[in-house]
This record gives C-alpha cells, sequence and structure tokens, in this order.
C-alpha cells in the first residue's frame, strides 16, 4: 500500500513558527497566505483554520487536508519557504470547488 503523507519536517509545528515576520503577503477572498524564506533545504507549511471562521470540524479537516496535498504536490517547485495559510470568514459561504481553485491560484502567485 502507497501512502503519501507529508512529512513531519514539512510541517510548521508550535506557536514559534507561526509568530514573527513574515514579509510575504497574498490574499484572495477566501485566504490568506504568508511566507518567508528559510534557512532549511525544504520548504514548511503551516495551515491556520480558526472554529470561527469554519465551525464545522468536518469542513475544517477537509480544507486543511487538501491545503497539505496541494503543498505536497507542488513543493518541488517552490524554493525553501516556511508558508502559512490562513482562513477568512468568508470560506463558510462557498463550497470546495471554489476553495481548491483558489488554492492553486494562490499557490501559482507563491511559486513565481
Amino acid at each position: 500500500m502507497i501512502v503519501n503523507k507529508l512529512p513531519s519536517e514539512s510541517r510548521l509545528c508550535g506557536g514559534a513558527n507561526y509568530s514573527g515576520r513574515f514579509p510575504s503577503r497574498h490574499r484572495s477572498g477566501h485566504f490568506i497566505l504568508l511566507s518567508r524564506e528559510n534557512n532549511l533545504p525544504i520548504s514548511r507549511i503551516g495551515v491556520s483554520l480558526s472554529k470561527k471562521n469554519i465551525p464545522l470540524a468536518v469542513v475544517r479537516n477537509r480544507v486543511r487536508r487538501q491545503v497539505k496535498e496541494l503543498f505536497r504536490t507542488s513543493k518541488s517547485a517552490m524554493k525553501s519557504k516556511d508558508v502559512v495559510i490562513r482562513a477568512t470568514r468568508k470560506i463558510i459561504k462557498s463550497d470546495l470547488v471554489v476553495i481548491k481553485r483558489e488554492l492553486e491560484q494562490l499557490w501559482l502567485k507563491q511559486i513565481k
């Protein structure tokens, strides 16, 4: 059985990694993407989805999985960066197809 999983070294863990200055910021209708260079050979991702913005845990987890999968499949094109994705309140009223399309557009901006 093949398991396609985001390795733990590719994830931002702990508050210290989320705090600090993120000089690059990209915004879409439903997401804010923050990024900064890191001194590591790999890119890392952090996903911040609050219960206030996405009340249902099922939807929060589904969005989190989509974000991580998109990162996993496209991280080879990205330079060594720390990336944090935050959701806005508008995400409640949209469907997952729109969310996925927006994430892909944000990713393309980030890779450039």
